[in-house]
């Protein structure tokens, strides 16, 4: 049973309804990234996204980015790790740049804000993780 106080997604749209957090959740991601790339907000626009797990302090974002399209996060409050899937993009920080392709992972420390820029289509899964402590319910 779902023991996250987010419950289950709303199934809208495209998607069925799901838990949002169990005790063990397993995820095919080429099979994910495919029917991100099989919905109407890819075939019409230059992104897509699932949550594919959420909790207070933590969240597990699958997304598919068109070339040129950004991913940001203006206030940091979170960990990060963008996991490049497939593709290539441009990770921006305030001082740092960093060229991720697949197979990449960079780790962003709280308290940065951050902007990925892809450069061609990619895939990314994005991991964010709050202390506990500053989690909001």
């Amino acid at each position: 049973m779902a023991t996250s106080p987010y419950g289950t997604t709303t199934g809208a749209g495209e998607r069925e309804s799901r838990p949002l957090m169990e005790r063990l959740m397993v995820f095919g991601l080429t099979d994910e990234l495919e029917r991100l790339r099989d919905e109407e907000q890819w075939r019409e626009g230059d992104r897509n996204s699932r949550t594919l797990a959420k909790d207070v302090d933590f969240r597990l974002l699958l997304t598919v980015l068109r070339d040129g399209a950004t991913l940001e996060e203006g206030d940091g409050d979170a960990r990060v790790s963008v996991q490049l899937l497939e593709g290539r993009g441009v990770l921006e920080l305030e001082k740092d740049e960093a060229e991720l392709e697949a197979g990449d992972v960079a780790v962003i420390d709280a308290g940065q804000s951050w902007r990925l820029r892809a450069a061609g289509d990619c895939g990314l899964l994005l991991t964010l993780a709050w202390p506990r402590e500053k989690a909001e319910i």
